[in-house]
């Protein structure tokens, strides 16, 4: 008798829809991009790693960005920190896979009630 799962790790699913959607994977790189300009670095790592997970994989973008595949399953894991250049890289990588360009513009932040301290500025990916 063949057992079969009853539930599917979330990544998986989201991986697999990666490979079947590339608006997704771009809506998630935009997010991913959207997270890092708010400060949310790990959310950003997560969803950077199931793109290439679901896409590329880390081998293939290991030859095409000539970073090490370990180091890049490192940087992108929970506990990762990689560098603006070697991210920079990958964004661009993953970027032209796709056949999207992310941008960065500037828009008026909500206004808050009087009393609380907000920047006039906030920033989100188009």
């Amino acid at each position: 008798m063949t057992k079969s799962k009853l539930t599917i790790p979330f990544d998986e699913v989201v991986e697999s829809r990666v490979r079947r959607e590339p608006a997704f994977a771009a809506g998630l790189l935009e997010e991913a991009a959207q997270c890092m300009l708010n400060g949310e670095i790990s959310v950003a790592r997560s969803l950077v790693r199931n793109v290439i997970k679901g896409s590329i994989g880390y081998a293939e973008l290991s030859r095409r960005t000539g970073t090490p595949e370990k180091s890049l399953v490192r940087m992108f894991g929970p506990g990762g920190n990689p560098t603006a250049e070697n991210l920079f890289n990958v964004f661009s990588h993953l970027q032209q896979l796709g056949g999207v360009r992310l941008q960065v513009r500037s828009v008026p932040a909500p206004r808050k009630r009087p009393g609380r301290r907000t920047s006039s500025v906030s920033r989100h990916v188009v």
